[in-house]
């Protein structure tokens, strides 16, 4: 399967929908609409996406290390 509906993107590279669509409108992505009026997006663009993407990990704070030490 070379395209995939938005919601089978958010599935298989666990993002979120917004995310799918920012990435269409911005056209960081190949996706066409089909006759039912859904996005299909190239799976290879998602997948090249998906390598280069920097993931937050949830819950860490920047250090404060050099902040106000006097």
């Amino acid at each position: 399967m070379n395209e995939l509906t938005t919601s089978e993107a958010v599935r298989a590279f666990q993002m979120h929908p917004a995310t799918v669509l920012r990435l269409i409108l911005t056209q960081r992505v190949t996706a066409r609409k089909d006759g039912n009026g859904r996005w299909l997006i190239q799976r290879a663009d998602l997948e090249n996406w998906n390598a280069q993407r920097v993931r937050r990990t949830p819950g860490r704070q920047p250090s404060a290390v050099g902040v106000g030490a006097d």
